[in-house]
């Protein structure tokens, strides 16, 4: 088993470090090790997110990776240039390289012969004309190489932009923390490149302070929601776990499958790889579900407040246990035992938000300690007490 201890000579530089998104990605195709030792060289940076004195001891220290493999990993970052030496000898330095000067960094296909004649074209501005310029011109708007206008006008794509699409994640990632084993560490260990690049990637969708974690429009759980009963200017909602859904943009488009003909026939779906990666990232504890009240089911609606079903004496599953039991004390003996039969969670709300909806929000466990985690934590604290005791002077009234 890895265990870990931080060291007095660990860049905290605030307890988080940073990779660009778009270098994450590239790297990810060189496998599993690469991705791992990138992460470790990057944990190790400095303020510039770039320069790293860590190397091939860092990755046996806070790894399973052997000093060997560790090595061809390192060669392997240099061969596509995703790390360049900057310093050798016993204590070797590397550079992160800038997303935009990586090979491959355009992601549009390359231009044939033809192309390259055609996008000059327009670049100098010369019309064109015909049914086969027209279809040939959009079909290198499908390849991002020109754009449409309204006016039908064709023009050259801008360049992508070179400014870094940093994901900020917590030391603790690579580290680990309390002797833990790193999650990088464990999940290396289940040997899939693509659950460590989702882990990652996640860390770029997350927003605690408007959406309580990842927000709904990437992924969520869905709860089937019926009224249960109504007391004074309440609504009482009973609440059952539907489904767990996935939206693909962003973080999780890259997960999506095209199937055969075969594995549509046997029933498979684009999401089964997707939705095994999400539950096992659960299994280890590096991502949690934490259902949270919204005013309705529309793309605008705000977050009411937290909903915690754990059990535990955590703030938000105090709110939930609170709002659970003001919802028992204002149905009567029939309707309580009618929701107890059907396993509902039970919410008071007020009676003029009629479309309240349930949604399970997905959470990293470990947070980078940012402003914005800080600004999530103090709002959080400061409403729950407020709002666990509204709940318990509900729950002390009589039902009608």
């Amino acid at each position: 088993m890895t265990t870990v201890s931080m060291t007095a000579d660990s860049p905290s530089r605030g307890g988080f470090f940073a990779v660009d998104s778009r270098a994450w990605a590239l790297v990810c195709r060189a496998g599993m090790n690469a991705g791992v030792c990138y992460l470790v060289l990057a944990r190790g940076s400095g303020p510039d997110n770039r320069t790293t004195a860590w190397s091939i001891n860092a990755i046996e220290r806070y790894t399973g990776i052997s000093r060997h493999r560790a090595a061809d990993a390192i060669r392997s970052l240099q061969k596509i240039e995703s790390i360049r030496q900057t310093e050798g000898g016993t204590r070797p330095r590397y550079f992160l390289t800038p997303a935009h000067e990586l090979p491959g960094f355009d992601f549009r296909p390359p231009l044939d012969r033809v192309e390259k004649r055609f996008v000059n074209d327009i670049k100098c501005g010369k019309p064109i004309s015909g049914r086969g310029d027209f279809a040939y011109a959009r079909a290198l708007v499908g390849k991002g190489w020109l754009s449409e206008p309204e006016n039908e006008k064709f023009v050259l794509s801008p360049d992508p932009d070179p400014a870094p699409q940093w994901i900020w994640l917590p030391n603790e990632l690579v580290t680990g923390a309390n002797a833990e084993i790193p999650p990088v560490e464990l999940v290396r260990q289940g040997q899939d490149v693509m659950l460590l690049r989702l882990l990652v990637d996640f860390y770029s969708a997350q927003n605690l302070r408007d959406d309580g974690g990842i927000g709904k429009q990437v992924t969520h759980q869905k709860y089937h929601r019926v009224k249960v009963g109504e007391q004074g200017q309440y609504t009482v909602w009973g609440f059952r776990l539907d489904c767990e859904t996935v939206i693909w943009e962003g973080p999780t488009a890259c997960h999506r499958r095209t199937l055969t003909e075969e594995e549509r026939a046997s029933g498979a779906r684009p999401g089964d790889l997707y939705f095994r990666r999400m539950a096992l990232l659960v299994k280890l504890g590096l991502v949690e579900w934490i259902p949270h009240l919204y005013e309705s089911d529309g793309d605008e609606a705000e977050v009411v407040h937290p909903f915690g079903i754990g059990g535990s004496n955590n703030i938000e599953d105090r709110i939930g246990t609170a709002a659970h039991l003001a919802g028992l004390r204002l149905l009567t003996q029939g309707q309580r035992e009618w929701a107890a039969r059907e396993g509902l969670w039970l919410v008071p709300v007020l009676a003029h938000i009629a479309g309240a909806r349930l949604y399970a929000i997905a959470r990293l466990r470990y947070r980078p300690h940012t402003s914005m985690t800080a600004a999530w934590w103090a709002e959080l604290s400061k409403n729950a007490e407020r709002l666990i005791d509204v709940f318990e002077r509900l729950g002390n009234r009589t039902p009608d």
